[in-house]
C-alpha cells in the first residue's frame, strides 16, 4: 500500500505541475477535438518474474529475470486500443503471457526442485477523461477493471516429502483507478507514462502497474514504442497463491485510424 500511496502521490505532483504548465485546453492539430483512434495491433513484453506461486496449498518461490525471459519464454503478446470523442475516451489493454521458472530449494529437505508456470490472460478496459491537451501533451484520469484469467501449475520435485503436482484455474476481477501522461517532444517523438492500482480486496489483494518509454510517429499515423512496464499483483484464493511482481522490457508497433 505504501508503494501505490507513493505512486498515486508522484502522479498527482505531476498532474500539478503539467497543469500549471499548460494553460487553458485549445483545439490543436496535435489534439484534436471529435473523435480519434489508436490502434497498438500488437506489443511484445519480455517480462522477468519474482515472488510465490501456490498450488494446493503447496507455495514455492519463483525467479526469472530479464535474460531469462528468452530461455524461459516469458514473453507476453499485448494489444491495446484507444477510442476517444472529444474529452471521453475508452483504453482497452488485453496481455497474454506464459512465465514459468525453475528453482532449487533451500535448504532443499522437504523438496528438492520446484518447477513452476503460470498462464495469465487479462483484458483491462478503462473510462478516461481528458483533463489537459495541447500541443504540449495530455493529462487522463483513469477509472475501469481488469478481470484475469489464471491457470497456475506447480511441481516439486521429492526431498523428505514424496513429489507434488498440481493446477488450478482461476477468475478474477479488480477494479482499477489509475492516470495517464503524454509529453510531445520534437520531430515526432514522444514520451509517456501510466499506472494504476486495483483489487483492493474485491478480487486481489493488491494489483497495480506502471507502465513508461519513448515513441517516435511516422506521418502522423505509425508509431514505434520502447519502454518498461511493470506489473505486481497479490491474489489469494482457497490454495491458490499468485504473489508476484512481472517487469521487463516492451516493444510496440502502432496506428492510428482516425
Amino acid at each position: 500500500m505504501k508503494r501505490v500511496a507513493l505512486l498515486l502521490s508522484i502522479m498527482i505532483t505531476a498532474m500539478t505541475a503539467f497543469a500549471q504548465q499548460s494553460g487553458p485546453e485549445a483545439k490543436t492539430e496535435a489534439d484534436p477535438f471529435g473523435w480519434k483512434v489508436n490502434w497498438v495491433p500488437f506489443y511484445l513484453w519480455m517480462s522477468g518474474i519474482d515472488g510465490n506461486i501456490g498450488v494446493g496449498g503447496k507455495t514455492a518461490p519463483v525467479g526469472a529475470g530479464f535474460s531469462d525471459s528468452f530461455a524461459n519464454l516469458n514473453i507476453g503478446y499485448t494489444t491495446m486500443l484507444d477510442v476517444r470523442y472529444d474529452r471521453v475516451g475508452l483504453l482497452t489493454d488485453l496481455a497474454y503471457i506464459d512465465l514459468g521458472s525453475d528453482n532449487t530449494l533451500s535448504p532443499g529437505l522437504l523438496y528438492t526442485q520446484a518447477h513452476s508456470d503460470a498462464k495469465l490472460f487479462f483484458i483491462d478496459p478503462e473510462l478516461y477523461a481528458r483533463l489537459l491537451g495541447s500541443d504540449r501533451g495530455s493529462v487522463d484520469a483513469l477509472a475501469g477493471f481488469r478481470y484475469w484469467h489464471l491457470t497456475a501449475r506447480l511441481r516439486l520435485d521429492p526431498g523428505i516429502l514424496p513429489a507434488f503436482s498440481g493446477d488450478e484455474t482461476h477468475n478474477f476481477v479488480d477494479p482499477v483507478l489509475g492516470a495517464r501522461f503524454r509529453v510531445n517532444l520534437k520531430r515526432g517523438f514522444f514520451a509517456t507514462l501510466k499506472g494504476d492500482a486495483g483489487g483492493f480486496g474485491a478480487g486481489s489483494q493488491l494489483s497495480w502497474q506502471i507502465y513508461t518509454g519513448l515513441g517516435k510517429e511516422f506521418k502522423k499515423r505509425y508509431l514505434l514504442f520502447l519502454g518498461y512496464r511493470r506489473l505486481d499483483v497479490d491474489y489469494r484464493s482457497g490454495g491458490v497463491i499468485f504473489d508476484t511482481k512481472m517487469n521487463g522490457a516492451l516493444l510496440g508497433f502502432g496506428l492510428r485510424l482516425k
